[in-house]
């Protein structure tokens, strides 16, 4: 390993050092080693050339005294990233494993929030003890400081939350384990090995002041992430069993936010966790597990009817009515990940999503809100939720350079049967892919419709659903490009043109429509003259 290739990684160190901490890199970064000088065809992870028992580890061992260092990214490739002009995904197998500080073995406990959240949220660094919430053995919350960035690593454990949490700048917040199984989704890890964060709250009352509240720290639970910020191997378990009324157009209340405003319009001024609402630039999540712990107990739950629970179409004020306005008993957070609309004009930049699964969300799994630029989701998995699975909300801010891929949605809209979701759905941008997306969901042959006599229903109609709701604005130019798709029932049965209904829902068909280009997709338009789809 006597240099490095890679035009952006120019730099290979030796240390001497017992123990090196190697910072979180950018997202975008792609680390390569050259076998031979002149050989460009068999190029390897860094991580892949070090032995296997030091590759997973975040600290190289003691015994070794030697530690193999990249260094940051050079200038040829920050203004790679900053341009944003890159049009592949990060390469993460080369770095995840190097990025994380050695967790101390610790017995298996429940810590309090003030216990852990302290430390970060004042921004101490080191060898931090701290208690759990019984017994007499105190574990360490080791932090390393490289680059300005405080890496914090986790033992395995519970550690509670009880407030909307806005985790500092130029922070990497580290788990004991990867939860999760991409080969198998569904599989829970052994939580004994697995550091979660669980929820001590939670929203239980449909009438809850939840958007408009004057406090977002003390009204919901979860983490706001700063910029160049990093989570992950960690898991994370919501309490929330309703969606409240007051975040039916959607609010917030993830499990992981970005800055933002507390409502989806920036009326008022508060903003999420307490922060400046300003947005937040170079945030990655990764090897992340939402709502799974308690999953277990609840799948029974999901889909279940709620008796007198669905009046739902005799009215637009949900306030004189009962649609879903009975908990569901199923414990999860409002959405899983939530971008938020920013009062800054640049909104929130450079956003990195790998490896993520959810079991469950009250509303959407994965939204993204408002000025929204550079962000790219890949390798997901989310189940059951009770709105759109996947969605890019621009209202009219009009997001560009944003990709989903290899993504896969099951059962959109459950959590409210037969209400409102697809597996993917946009309000508004100006450019998106849609790559390999994975779709598992119902027909609407039960979807109830809309309020206005119609008969309009929103549940169950397409895989993707383009819509002009919801102040939604698609520029000209505006683009959509779907790469590639798999669509099923639950069962694993295709769904396919010729038993559809083209351009428009019809109950019990999927919607298939022909794109600009000419190719058929499962995905129709509320408008079909400001959007411009091609599938390819």
């Amino acid at each position: 390993l006597s240099q490095a290739r890679s035009p952006i990684f120019p730099v290979l160190c030796v240390s001497e050092s017992p123990t090196l901490s190697i910072p979180p890199l950018s997202p975008m970064a792609h680390i390569e080693v050259a076998q031979e000088e002149g050989d460009s065809s068999s190029r390897e992870p860094l991580v892949e050339a070090l032995p296997k028992t030091q590759a997973s580890r975040g600290l190289l061992p003691s015994v070794a005294r030697t530690a193999l260092v990249l260094a940051l990214v050079g200038a040829v490739g920050m203004a790679a990233l900053r341009s944003g002009t890159s049009e592949k995904p990060p390469t993460v197998q080369g770095w995840k494993a190097l990025t994380r500080l050695d967790a101390e073995a610790c017995p298996y406990q429940t810590y309090a929030y003030a216990a852990w959240s302290g430390p970060i949220k004042v921004g101490t660094c080191g060898e931090i003890q701290i208690a759990p919430k019984s017994g007499s053995v105190k574990c360490t919350l080791r932090c390393g400081v490289e680059n300005g960035i405080k890496t914090y690593a986790f033992p395995a454990g519970i550690y509670e939350i009880d407030e909307q949490m806005l985790v500092p700048e130029k922070t990497a917040i580290i788990g004991a384990s990867n939860p999760n199984y991409m080969s198998n989704p569904t599989q829970s890890p052994d939580w004994k090995q697995q550091t979660l964060f669980l929820a001590t709250r939670g929203v239980t009352s449909y009438t809850m002041n939840y958007c408009h509240a004057p406090d977002m720290v003390h009204t919901r639970i979860g983490f706001v992430l700063s910029s160049y910020v990093t989570v992950r191997d960690v898991s994370y378990q919501g309490v929330d069993t309703i969606r409240p009324n007051d975040n039916g157009a959607l609010c917030g209340g993830a499990a992981f936010e970005t800055k933002g405003c507390a409502t989806n319009d920036c009326s008022t001024n508060v903003n999420n966790g307490g922060s400046d609402g300003q947005g937040s630039v170079h945030v990655t999540i990764e090897n992340v597990r939402l709502n799974d712990y308690y999953y277990a107990e609840d799948k029974s739950k999901v889909g279940a009817a709620i008796p007198d629970n669905t009046d739902c179409s005799s009215s637009w004020d949900f306030n004189s009515v009962c649609c879903f306005c009975k908990p569901n008993g199923i414990r999860s957070s409002q959405v899983g990940i939530w971008i938020p609309e920013s009062r800054s004009n640049d909104g929130t930049q450079h956003f990195f999503v790998n490896n993520v699964v959810s079991s469950s969300n009250q509303a959407d799994g994965i939204n993204l809100h408002g000025k929204v630029h550079h962000a790219w989701v890949q390798n997901t998995y989310f189940a059951n939720t009770g709105d759109d699975t996947y969605a890019l909300w621009g209202a009219k801010s009009n997001p560009t350079n944003v990709t989903f891929k290899d993504n896969v949605a099951v059962s959109p809209g459950i959590l409210r049967p037969n209400w409102y979701g697809v597996c993917v759905a946009t309000y508004g941008l100006n450019d998106v892919v849609f790559d390999s997306i994975t779709c598992k969901g119902p027909t609407s042959e039960h979807a109830i419709p809309m309020p206005g006599g119609k008969g309009y229903i929103n549940y169950g109609t397409s895989m993707f659903v383009f819509y002009t709701s919801f102040s939604a604005s698609y520029p000209p130019g505006n683009r959509i490009t779907i790469k590639g798709f798999t669509f099923t029932d639950l069962a694993g049965q295709s769904y396919t043109a010729s038993t559809g209904n083209m351009d428009w829902p019809k109950r019990g068909k999927m919607v298939w429509t022909s794109s600009n280009g000419g190719g058929e997709a499962p995905y129709y338009l509320t408008d079909k003259k400001q959007v411009n789809v091609i599938v390819q």
